[in-house]
């Protein structure tokens, strides 16, 4: 019989040992391993007690199980209380909507979601409530949740112990919600501050058409990684927060520079053409006239 467990090395039984002898031998192996990470945080477990011939062991039959916790209650999907499903389930404005469910004194709540059409289940744990963000939901498609509860304290007693991710007793019913189909789409985001985007008033899903002088253009490049300038640039709400974001980069460059300078060179340059150019282009776009991305 094998202990297969990530980062260790499996553990061969001897071939007379019975299956008892055998879930005996899994639980030392994995109990040393749980104990020697024990301290390291984040540290993740995927542990699987496998017979000679390969199969795997049922977890209940070598590992105690956790005791089945209460369903949380009272679920709310994006401040609508109660749970539905069909054709009576919310309507959500926003992809940036969130939902919850209540769970009893030390417990945790994990989170599944869905979309209608079967795609791929995310599980998500670690908070009370459930928030999307950026990128997870898109507008016009329909969504289910569920939540289940965990036990706080017996997990940290027993980091190890089984929790059948089958057992329908412990989650909720499915919550079901659609996003409305002229919501913001989020998707094409990327890696850019969403509170820059907003501080901009722009849309991720749009395309913003900017006038720029010849020397707004060499300042431009100069400062941002962009190749190419035109006197019209056209760019997408993302990638014209992101220029911004590198022009007053490029600026808190030019005034370190600029301080370590001779204090005899007048001609050290300093970030504040940048500034002004961050300060041009957010008005162009119709952004404030001096955005401080915060």
């Amino acid at each position: 019989m094998l202990l297969a467990a990530a980062g260790s090395v499996p553990a061969q039984a001897g071939p007379g040992d019975d299956d008892k002898a055998l879930y005996a031998q899994c639980r030392k192996a994995a109990q040393e391993l749980a104990d020697k990470y024990r301290q390291v945080e984040n540290a993740l477990f995927d542990i699987a007690c496998e017979r000679p011939d390969g199969t795997v062991a049922d977890p209940k039959l070598w590992w105690p199980a956790a005791p089945t916790r209460p369903a949380p209650t009272r679920p709310i999907t994006a401040g609508q209380a109660g749970c539905v499903a069909g054709t009576g389930r919310p309507v959500v404005g926003t992809t940036l909507t969130s939902v919850s469910a209540t769970a009893g004194p030390g417990e945790a709540i994990t989170y599944q979601y869905q979309q209608l059409d079967g795609s791929e289940t995310i599980n998500t744990s670690g908070t009370e409530i459930l928030e999307f963000g950026p990128g997870d939901l898109a507008p016009g498609r329909s969504y289910r949740w569920r939540a289940r509860a965990d036990d706080t304290q017996e997990r940290a007693r027993n980091p190890l112990s089984f929790s059948d991710p089958n057992d329908e007793q412990a989650w909720t019913s499915w919550c079901e919600f659609t996003v409305s189909p002229d919501a913001i789409d989020y998707r094409g985001l990327g890696d850019v501050s969403l509170e820059a985007l907003n501080e901009l008033g722009l849309r991720p899903d749009r395309r913003y058409a900017v006038e720029l002088t010849g020397r707004q253009q060499r300042l431009l490049r100069a400062g941002t990684d962009v190749k190419r300038t035109d006197a019209r640039m056209t760019m997408t709400g993302p990638r014209w927060t992101d220029l911004l974001l590198q022009l007053i980069e490029s600026a808190l460059i030019a005034d370190e520079v600029a301080a370590e300078a001779d204090e005899d060179d007048p001609t050290a340059p300093d970030g504040a053409p940048y500034r002004r150019l961050v300060d041009a282009i957010s008005v162009k776009l119709g952004g404030p006239h001096h955005p401080q991305f915060s």
